[in-house]
């Protein structure tokens, strides 16, 4: 663990000099609000799906005036995320980029809404609407840092977000898990996936009483979930993932009878959703 907590350390070194050098705070957006969903954690914190909700909510006016321009913004490694995106809400524009705040105030005049998805640790968004997803006790030490922890930042780190919500106040469940011709996951499937935190999605499989023979855990957004996947199928198993993996998978391997796909949905508190539309009602 001491040496962990070193490479945190180091960790943390460049964090702070790569935000000082890099990432200055930049000029705010003059035409539409600019949202960050954010986590201190590296993944599992469930931004996407939350992104989406979000997204969904303000388009339909459930939160306030109707949004007609809603654009969303993810990392471009994360290209999975933006196909998964664009499935789920055709009305938005979803770009994959490497640079949000240069995207951001490209798309400033003709949207009303961005949504940065994972955007929390690029400080040059200012004048942004934080919400926090916490899922995990707040970081305040190195031991919180990675290798060491789970997260990327401390606390101090950041400004109070105009909303912290914890894991009563958004949940996230699997809905269905079934294959291109509808048919549920059967029992024994193999469970594989390339996600920020593969041991949430047996979990979620556990809560809808989906016990996989195994599960195969890959990198976040890897690059061989396809050949993986593959490998699993003509082993002559089945095999369940989760949306995200699906949005990469081209036309044929999504349609096998082999491959189920597990849909999660987002469950907001009462709570949760009255200081959500009290943020934009403003």
């Amino acid at each position: 663990m001491f040496a962990k907590i070193c490479l945190a350390g180091i960790y943390r070194i460049a964090y702070k000099l790569h935000h000082l050098v890099c990432l200055k705070p930049g000029k705010p957006l003059t035409h539409a609000r600019l949202i960050v969903v954010g986590s201190h954690l590296v993944g599992g914190a469930g931004k996407t799906p939350f992104s989406a909700w979000l997204a969904v909510n303000l388009h339909e006016g459930k939160l306030g005036e109707p949004c007609d321009t809603i654009a969303i913004l993810c990392h471009s490694s994360a290209t999975d995320e933006a196909e998964m995106l664009r499935e789920k809400l055709p009305f938005a524009t979803v770009v994959a980029t490497g640079n949000r705040y240069r995207t951001a105030h490209r798309l400033d005049q003709k949207t009303r809404c961005i949504i940065c998805d994972d955007g929390f640790e690029d400080t040059r968004l200012t004048g942004a609407t934080i919400i926090r997803l916490d899922r995990a006790p707040l970081p305040h030490s190195l031991r919180d840092l990675i290798p060491a922890g789970k997260c990327r930042s401390l606390v101090q780190d950041h400004p109070e977000p105009a909303l912290a919500l914890g894991p009563d106040a958004v949940q996230f469940r699997i809905a269905k898990a079934v294959n291109a011709s509808g048919e549920p996951c059967p029992a024994g499937a193999t469970a594989i996936c390339g996600i920020g935190d593969p041991d949430r999605f047996r979990e979620d499989l556990a809560a809808v009483g989906i016990a996989p023979a195994r599960i195969v855990k890959l990198p976040d957004h890897s690059k061989n979930f396809e050949r993986s996947l593959l490998q699993i199928i003509r082993g002559g198993s089945q095999a369940v993932i989760t949306e995200k993996d699906a949005a990469r998978l081209g036309k044929e391997l999504r349609q096998n009878p082999a491959v189920f796909v597990a849909y999660q949905e987002v469950s907001v508190s009462s709570s949760a959703f009255e200081a959500i539309s009290a943020l934009f009602s403003k």
